[in-house]
């Protein structure tokens, strides 16, 4: 994998405010990605939240070609400004406009965690922001806890559905729950992926989820030991997670609640994936992916601000 160049900034168009109390959003390149930076009105250096997308190639809204359209990392970067506190969002690399994902079978994760390093470094050279924080969605959550390997000077981390199991257990338990000829097959292949095996003989029906070209990937998520990385981390940490999330369940939440003492955490018993409360109809919490704009779960942005606002004072 080609690692990125020097930093760079591109000259910022400004979106706003449209009138007094928005916040204002720079559009801008972040080494070299695509990004907004939020900040609130009337602030100096406001506390920074950088904010990691979650799965594969998505972008600072948090939409992605698999039909995700509901804009809620925009939503949050503004209700986080609301409370005083800035963010910087990103198009991930693969997302039409950024940086190339190049060839799909020399891609890991490590991959995304040098994307973030290189944002993360180009955000804190600047002289205009304040104590760094990252928060990390779902696969994002994985990136920034490898972050916060690398770069010690991160003064907290806010985890939002993030798997808190290894993610080979997570996917085995929502293949259990399928049915169909294939099952066996997926299971097995998923062992042997885990195993750190190559499977070439992948079933056609199987292979958007394990084609050989993918298989780098995975390995290395599989690798991942979340909970366990969190034990090893002395700064600040929130972990949110929901009730209705399809995708990362109570035993994740659980899982890094409990990594290690002086974790705070948060559990909104009707959020889900996409940080919107959802009931428990399944068709009904599926098409919230898809609708834009609807406002996030009373309290999360209050939740976060205050969490980044109190790790930004710490001595």
């Amino acid at each position: 994998m080609r690692r990125l160049g020097a930093l760079c900034i591109a000259v910022a168009v400004m979106t706003g405010p449209a009138h007094a109390g928005e916040p204002l959003r720079e559009n801008m390149s972040a080494a070299g990605f695509p990004a907004t930076l939020t900040v609130p009105v009337g602030e100096g250096a406001a506390p920074t939240v950088l904010v990691i997308a979650g799965s594969g190639p998505t972008d600072r809204d948090g939409n992605s070609i698999l039909g995700i359209k509901a804009g809620y990392l925009a939503l949050l970067a503004d209700d986080l400004a609301a409370g005083g506190v800035a963010t910087l969002r990103y198009d991930k690399r693969g997302v039409a406009g950024s940086k190339s994902a190049e060839r799909e079978d020399e891609f890991t994760i490590d991959s995304f965690v040098d994307d973030a390093a290189d944002v993360f470094d180009w955000l804190a050279a600047r002289p205009d922001i304040g104590p760094i924080m990252v928060l990390g969605h779902s696969e994002g959550g994985m990136i920034a806890l490898e972050l916060a390997k690398r770069r010690p000077s991160i003064a907290g981390l806010v985890l939002v559905a993030t798997p808190g199991r290894r993610l080979a257990d997570t996917l085995r338990d929502q293949l259990a729950a399928t049915s169909g000829p294939l099952r066996a097959t997926a299971l097995e292949i998923l062992a042997r992926l885990e195993a750190g095996d190559d499977v070439a003989d992948v079933p056609v029906p199987l292979l958007a989820l394990f084609r050989p070209s993918i298989q780098p990937y995975l390995r290395s998520l599989f690798a991942l030991a979340t909970a366990s990385a969190l034990a090893e981390l002395p700064l600040p940490v929130l972990v949110i997670g929901g009730g209705a999330d399809l995708q990362v369940s109570r035993a994740d939440f659980d899982a890094l609640s409990t990594a290690r003492e002086n974790v705070e955490s948060r559990w909104f018993a009707r959020m889900n994936h996409v940080l919107v409360d959802a009931g428990p109809d399944f068709a009904g919490n599926v098409a919230t992916y898809a609708e834009p704009a609807r406002a996030l779960p009373n309290g999360l942005a209050d939740v976060i601000s205050g969490f980044v606002l109190r790790a930004a004072n710490r001595p």
